[in-house]
């Protein structure tokens, strides 16, 4: 292949370079074409002349001219996003949840910002302005921000990976702009607990009580079989989001989670009143399918906690009677399921529990190697962690009224 020099152009305020190059087609082959590429510099002052501006020209050239350049770098942004990275997702091992979250990312934030972009177009300057733009049009926080950068350098990663680019991921000196920092995040207290418990009915009772004495993720709560649980011990064996099961979060997540005396009691009691049932999930919908928590908390929980300070009436059913509807601020608010994990880490922080234990509690995964040596060995302290918060919430509430109607 010639080396070539480029045909050297400008238009209104805009330098331009022309020159032959392979792209790819639509059916896969490879066409030489002649293309025109802009030059990130305006016509003007110091570069008024084509010499003045040949050092641009052969920063364009000079892949081309090293023959580096794989032609299916000409494919678009878009084309490779769709066609290869997104469907690769589930081969290289990544959840449901977060295919999900990485096409909604795609469709609501990125795609119509491309273009015709082709892969081998894309610089930093192009990453900067897009996240900049994204800041300045949305409401977006700065952890978006940073989950966005992260997918778009994914995108060209994979790029590397297959070959069609070489050199630094254009992302990589991509800045985060300034944007709000994320709200803090909430954990239920022990009295909040307590207070939720007082106001909830079964299962709804064993439900909150379980996320609150394990600290077990959604997923991993609906995930729960009955063969899982000796007594003792709850095993995390698989997670469920949606309707898909899935392995567990990460390696540490697989580890046994002690099982306080007052949960054991109540997860007994729970599965008399199923009809002491042996096998299939804990928790289950009336179809004997793992049951939906979320439409547990909107349908039951929600309302529970949302009664009227002065009639005691839940929300839903309040009707004017000569007062109007004043929310009972002794009852927490419902902020997620995954409070109750973050409230689990903050009650036994307060208890004194030492942050290795609480560590080996919550399953975390991003810990050393000599740490997860040490966690293994703290089973005992677990244990006893874990029985002073129970003692300390209260005993198996008794008075927890069986719900009649089964929750989907």
């Amino acid at each position: 292949m010639r080396h070539q020099k480029g045909y050297i152009f400008h238009r209104c305020k805009s330098w331009f370079v022309r020159y032959c190059d392979d792209v790819l087609q639509a059916d896969g082959t490879i066409k030489r074409k002649l293309v025109c590429k802009k030059l990130d510099v305006e016509y003007g002052g110091e570069y008024r002349t084509k010499a003045s501006v040949k050092p641009f020209v052969a920063e364009v050239l000079k892949p081309v001219n090293d023959g580096t350049l794989d032609a299916r770098s000409t494919m678009p942004i878009v084309e490779f996003v769709e066609r290869v990275y997104l469907p690769n997702l589930t081969e290289r091992g990544k959840r449901a949840s977060t295919r999900k979250g990485y096409s909604g990312m795609w469709n609501s934030h990125l795609k119509g910002r491309f273009g015709t972009m082709t892969i081998r177009a894309f610089r930093t300057v192009d990453g900067e302005r897009m996240l900049s733009d994204i800041a300045r049009q949305t409401k977006l926080g700065r952890n978006s921000l940073k989950h966005i950068k992260s997918f778009l350098s994914g995108i060209f990663k994979q790029a590397k990976r297959l070959g069609i680019l070489d050199g630094v991921n254009p992302m990589q000196d991509v800045s985060i702009p300034h944007a709000p920092e994320a709200e803090e995040t909430y954990a239920y207290s022990l009295d909040e607990v307590k207070a939720m418990l007082a106001v909830l009915k079964e299962p709804a009772w064993t439900v909150v009580l379980t996320a609150a004495l394990t600290g077990l993720r959604k997923g991993e709560i609906r995930g729960l079989t009955w063969d899982t649980f000796n007594g003792a011990e709850l095993s995390v064996t698989r997670s469920i989001w949606n309707s898909v099961e899935n392995e567990p979060k990460t390696n540490r997540s697989k580890a046994s989670i002690p099982v306080v005396k007052q949960l054991a009691e109540a997860l007994e009691a729970h599965r008399r009143r199923m009809g002491k049932v042996a096998s299939g999930p804990i928790f289950r919908s009336g179809n004997g399918k793992p049951l939906n928590l979320d439409n547990l908390a909107r349908r039951v929980i929600i309302p529970a906690i949302s009664r009227c300070a002065v009639c005691r009436k839940q929300e839903s059913e309040h009707k004017p009677e000569g007062h109007i509807f004043q929310r009972d601020k002794s009852l927490p608010q419902w902020h997620g399921w995954h409070t109750f994990r973050r409230g689990l880490a903050t009650n036994l922080h307060s208890l004194g529990v030492d942050d290795k234990t609480i560590q080996a509690i919550l399953r975390h995964s991003n810990v050393s190697l000599t740490m997860n040596i040490y966690v293994k060995s703290v089973s005992e302290s677990q244990v006893n962690a874990m029985d002073t918060l129970g003692e300390k919430l209260g005993t198996y509430n008794d008075l927890a009224t069986p719900s009649k109607d089964p929750i989907n």
